[in-house]
C-alpha cells in the first residue's frame, strides 16, 4: 500500500561499498539538494593509489554536475521503473543518461555495461513510478570498498544510509517495483482467458500505484501491448487464437525499458 508522504520528507541516498570498483581508484562525493530550484548538485574528487596500503590523495580540482529534477521529468525516457546515472570515464564525470535505455539493446546487466563502455557508474537517480514526487526518488552511490564514511557527504533534505549490498544495482532491485502475473491454468482452444497483473515490492506485498506495464505475447494473442494499473492491479484478456489442445499461451510483462520481468503460461485444452 502506498505510504502518504509528510511535509519535510527527505530523499534517500544509499551508499554501497562496491568490490567491483577498481581497488586503487577512490572518489569523494558530495551531494546537495536545492529545494527551490529542484536541483541536485553532485561534486566529485578522484584519487588513485598504487597498492592497497597507500592512503589516497584526492585531486585538488573538484568536478560538478547539476541535475534539474523538473527538467528530468520532461525527458522522453522518463517512465516507471527507470534509473539515470552519472558515470566516470577517463577521469571525468559524463552527462546524465538512462541506464536501462543504454542496456536494453544487448540485454546487458549494469556491471556488464560498465565494463564494456569502460566507465564507472557512480551516482544513480532511481524512479520507482513516473508519478513519484521528488522525495520518492532515491539516489544510489557506488563507492570504493575501502572508502571512509567521510568520503561521501549530503546536504539539503537528503538522508544518507549505507547498504550492505554488494552493488547499487542489488539495492536498486530491492526498492524498484516488481510485477506478478496470474491467470487460469487452462484456456480452451480458440478461447479467451484473463491475465491479472499485480504491482508488488521485493517482499511480495501489493503496491497500490498507477504504472504502465508493457506486454508481449510469445504465443497467443493480446489485444494491446500495454496496460495501466489502477491501485496496483490491471487485467488484460488473452486469446488462444489458432492454437490447438496441448499447446500453450505464454505472455510476458515488464517495463518500458526493462521487459520480461515476469511471464505466465496457460495450457490450451
Amino acid at each position: 500500500m502506498r505510504l502518504l508522504l509528510l511535509m519535510g520528507a527527505t530523499m534517500k541516498v544509499i551508499a554501497v561499498r562496491n568490490p567491483l570498483l577498481h581497488p586503487y581508484a577512490f572518489h569523494q562525493v558530495s551531494i546537495s539538494r536545492e529545494l527551490q530550484s529542484r536541483s541536485l548538485i553532485v561534486r566529485y574528487r578522484l584519487a588513485r593509489t598504487n597498492h592497497a596500503e597507500e592512503d589516497p590523495v584526492f585531486d585538488a580540482e573538484e568536478q560538478e554536475v547539476r541535475v534539474n529534477l523538473a527538467a528530468l521529468r520532461n525527458r522522453p525516457d522518463w517512465c516507471d521503473h527507470q534509473c539515470y546515472f552519472v558515470s566516470l570515464k577517463d577521469g571525468r564525470l559524463g552527462p546524465l543518461f538512462s541506464l536501462f535505455v543504454a542496456t536494453l539493446p544487448a540485454r546487458l546487466a549494469a556491471t556488464e555495461f560498465a565494463t564494456m563502455s569502460q566507465q564507472s557508474l557512480i551516482l544513480g537517480i532511481n524512479v520507482q513510478f513516473a508519478d513519484a514526487t521528488d522525495d520518492e526518488l532515491f539516489l544510489t552511490v557506488n563507492m570504493n570498498q575501502r572508502c571512509r564514511d567521510a568520503d561521501i557527504s549530503v546536504d539539503g533534505d537528503l538522508a544518507l544510509e549505507w547498504s550492505q549490498a554488494a552493488s547499487s544495482g542489488t539495492h536498486r532491485t530491492l526498492l524498484l517495483p516488481h510485477l506478478r502475473l496470474s491467470a487460469p491454468s487452462t484456456i480452451a482452444a480458440d478461447g479467451q482467458a484473463t491475465i491479472t497483473i499485480q504491482l508488488e515490492d521485493a517482499a511480495e506485498h501489493p503496491i497500490e500505484r498507477q504504472a504502465t506495464v508493457y506486454l508481449e505475447a510469445v504465443s497467443g494473442v493480446l489485444p494491446r501491448a500495454r496496460v495501466t494499473t489502477i491501485q496496483g492491479t490491471a487485467a488484460v484478456p488473452v486469446f488462444a487464437t489458432g492454437l490447438s489442445p496441448g499447446e500453450q499461451v505464454r505472455i510476458k510483462a515488464g517495463w518500458k525499458y526493462f521487459p520480461g520481468v515476469d511471464d505466465i503460461t496457460i495450457e490450451v485444452v
